[in-house]
């Protein structure tokens, strides 16, 4: 078919490029190098289109192809580490992720992630954006969403705004995601960003299901977009989302009563019964979600007083998450301003020529007095 035929076209031009590169040698070669690195990503998409079209999902042989591609691009990783080629290095690297993530190999890609350098300073931005989106979604399905999340913000803050679109989507939901996960409803504006109304359509749905706290209205809009969740590969994340749903009904019950029954508490959550309620709500208590007493004989949760949330490590979190914030948008700034190598040198080669321009000009005048005096004393005599 047509990938196999773009995939031997891509792999003859990988052999001639090799061979000219060697040939060439390091003196002509360094021009080339991106090239390199963007015929090994269309090779990459190129396979993975070969995957996803069956038609040889179950061959030895690909599979076998897919594991040399692989050692390959581990050599080629090391010798571009090696000549310092942040372009190549970058771009395999972000290639690792992507397949370590395309076959759920998490635990591999946080290895990899742990034990790799990513080169930040010297890679495009194009390159260090699929990073943080990989390294986010990694960190996301550890749980780690305090990283992710943080992650995810940088990758969209440094998002082109005139193009991307797709890109910028995927980060977005992954984003909204990640922010449930976290216990924060986003904003509703997020929802209607430029050409996002109708891919985050679902994910909009399923906010307003944890904001309202209902574990069946929950259940049910999930079991609605789950076809699409899953092509967004998110439904794992969102199948997490069930204790948060839990968490942000207690909180509005806690609010509105200062007593309710366990049979209530069931009722309101979408629980099959008082006993599950009962366990919800002890779980809850005993991690801080309210501040709150069951009574086991009388069947009823007794609210306590809501306490001064400034006595609290809330305000203290929040200000540390905002300290952050602007360190890293301080450093990111620091980083973005890049000068010209050498560029003091120049300067101060220029400024050493005018100096001896002038000691040279006060010379020839030196010089021309004298003959000047000279000429006045044979005047003279």
């Amino acid at each position: 078919g047509k990938y196999t035929e773009a995939y031997d076209l891509i792999t003859k031009g990988l052999q001639l490029l090799d061979a000219h590169l060697v040939d060439s040698g390091n003196t002509t070669a360094g021009g080339l190098y991106p090239l390199l690195a963007r015929m090994l990503r269309y090779r990459s998409l190129i396979m993975e289109s070969l995957l996803t079209s069956n038609i040889q999902q179950d061959d030895d042989t690909y599979a076998k192809l897919c594991s040399d591609t692989r050692i390959e691009l581990a050599s080629r990783h090391t010798h571009a580490v090696l000549r310092r080629d942040a372009d190549v290095s970058a771009t395999i690297l972000n290639l690792h992720l992507r397949e370590l993530l395309l076959s759920d190999r998490v635990e591999q890609a946080q290895k990899l992630i742990s034990n790799s350098t990513f080169p930040t300073d010297a890679a495009s931005n194009n390159q260090l954006l699929r990073y943080l989106y990989y390294s986010g979604r990694v960190q996301a399905l550890r749980l780690e969403y305090t990283q992710s999340y943080s992650n995810l913000s940088q990758c969209l803050r440094k998002c082109p705004t005139n193009t991307g679109l797709g890109f910028r989507i995927a980060v977005q939901r992954l984003l909204v995601v990640v922010q449930l996960l976290m216990g924060e409803i986003p904003d509703r504006s997020v929802f209607f960003g430029e050409g996002m109304q109708g891919e985050l359509r679902p994910y909009l749905e399923i906010a307003q299901a944890v904001r309202r706290g209902d574990l069946a209205v929950f259940h049910e809009t999930v079991g609605g977009h789950a076809e699409r969740l899953r092509m967004d590969g998110t439904y794992t994340l969102i199948s997490r989302l069930a204790h948060s749903v839990v968490k942000a009904g207690l909180r509005r019950l806690k609010t509105s009563y200062s007593r309710i029954s366990l049979e209530d508490v069931a009722s309101r959550l979408g629980l099959p019964s008082a006993t599950s309620a009962e366990f919800v709500v002890a779980k809850a208590v005993r991690d801080g979600v309210i501040d709150a007493t069951i009574d086991h004989e009388g069947g009823y949760v007794q609210s306590h007083d809501l306490v001064d949330v400034y006595a609290t490590v809330e305000p203290s979190e929040a200000f540390h998450r905002r300290i952050a914030y602007c360190l890293t948008t301080h450093n990111d700034a620091v980083r973005a301003m890049r000068y010209t190598p050498d560029a003091y040198k120049k300067q101060l080669e220029a400024s050493r020529g005018l100096r001896r321009s002038r000691e040279e000009k006060t010379d020839e005048e030196k010089a021309q007095e004298i003959e000047d005096e000279l000429d006045d004393e044979d005047y003279e005599y």
